[in-house]
């Protein structure tokens, strides 16, 4: 059984011939370039569909899907999330995570204190920033060496620095 992660988002189509307009959730096009499998998301069971092509220099990007070859039938499946099975991405260098992979870790300072849970990764033009909620707290985490000690994926735990401009502790 395959482990399906969220991939991106289909928009309007584009053409008469079933592409539509994409917004995968990671920007750089190379880091998933092996993806050639999606599925719908909440569709259950899973049904596999093949890629037939993304094209575009940047964001939103132009898919093909098999299968979709009409206005018709992409204006039917415009708006769905994709889902891209986990093993289809290219592995990455020591010390770099898929939003994936840090999406859900339980986020811990240096000294052992709990702030919360990874609840999203934003992508900013110099680095990514974990977005940590504890109830209606929120910090707002660079993903950058001084301030990210740790990754743990295994124990599903990341270990921070409080440094200066981070705000207060939640």
């Amino acid at each position: 059984m395959k482990d399906w992660v969220p991939f991106g988002n289909l928009a309007k189509p584009h053409g008469l011939k079933g592409e539509l307009k994409f917004y995968p959730f990671v920007s750089n096009p190379d880091l998933y370039k092996n993806v050639k499998t999606v599925a719908f998301e909440n569709q259950n069971p899973i049904r596999e569909i093949q890629i037939e092509s993304i094209r575009g220099a940047k964001s939103p990007f132009i898919i093909k899907l098999k299968g979709c070859d009409s206005i018709e039938s992409s204006s039917k499946i415009r708006g769905t999330a994709l889902l891209a099975p986990r093993n289809e991405f290219q592995s990455l260098p020591e010390g770099q995570y898929y939003w994936f992979e840090i999406e859900g870790l339980e986020v811990y300072d240096i000294l052992g204190e709990y702030h919360g849970r990874v609840e999203e990764v934003m992508e900013t033009g110099s680095n990514d920033v974990y977005v940590v909620r504890n109830g209606k707290k929120e910090l707002l985490l660079p993903a950058i060496d001084w301030v990210v000690k740790e990754v743990d994926l295994e124990g599903n735990r990341l270990t921070f620095e409080f440094v200066e401009g981070l705000g207060d502790a939640v």
